[in-house]
């Protein structure tokens, strides 16, 4: 948060760096998660926080109702997430290592792991972001759908749909047994 204090809200109401600091505190936390589940990649995932946080910062004077600070924030976060895929895509070199690894039992459940990641990262970007939203950070659908600008019935319905693309490309534990 040192790095927020060069920058200055544009137009609209001037927020004080701390008022923005209490304000963001308790979303920074959500977003990292947000961002970590999206991205896979710790480093990744904070820097994509910390563009959210210097966009919250420039555009919080903007905001009118600040009880949407968090759908909003982590709307902020999610379209980061969706631009450092983007850019990772177009400079990601496929090396050929095949997908599937024989290892042994003691790894399988790592390996499980592995493969529910796998396959959210095979989603598209916004059925990951309602899967991620929804099962990492046990937001409610309405708050979803906030996030992702859509109605919470289809908010609901994306996150189905996200459910059904997945099943075929994870391992169901009853298949193992």
């Amino acid at each position: 948060m040192q790095q927020v204090a060069d920058v200055k809200p544009s137009k609209a109401v001037a927020v004080s760096e701390s008022a923005f600091a209490e304000l963001l505190r308790p979303l920074i936390d959500p977003g990292f998660r947000l961002a970590l589940a999206m991205l896979h990649d710790a480093q990744a995932a904070e820097d994509a926080v910390q563009e959210a946080s210097f966009v919250a910062w420039n555009k919080v004077g903007r905001m009118h109702d600040r009880g949407r600070l968090r759908p909003w924030f982590l709307g902020i976060v999610a379209n980061k997430c969706r631009n450092a895929r983007r850019s990772k895509w177009a400079a990601e070199v496929h090396l050929g290592v095949p997908e599937e690894v024989s290892v042994g039992s003691v790894e399988e459940r790592t390996l499980r792991g592995a493969d529910l990641r796998r396959a959210i990262s095979r989603l598209r970007h916004d059925d990951r972001l309602v899967v991620a939203l929804y099962f990492y950070l046990d937001m409610p659908l309405d708050e979803v759908a906030a996030v992702v600008g859509s109605s919470a019935g289809a908010a609901r319905a994306r996150l189905y749909r996200a459910i059904a693309r997945l099943r075929p490309g994870v391992d169901i534990e009853e298949a193992l047994r």
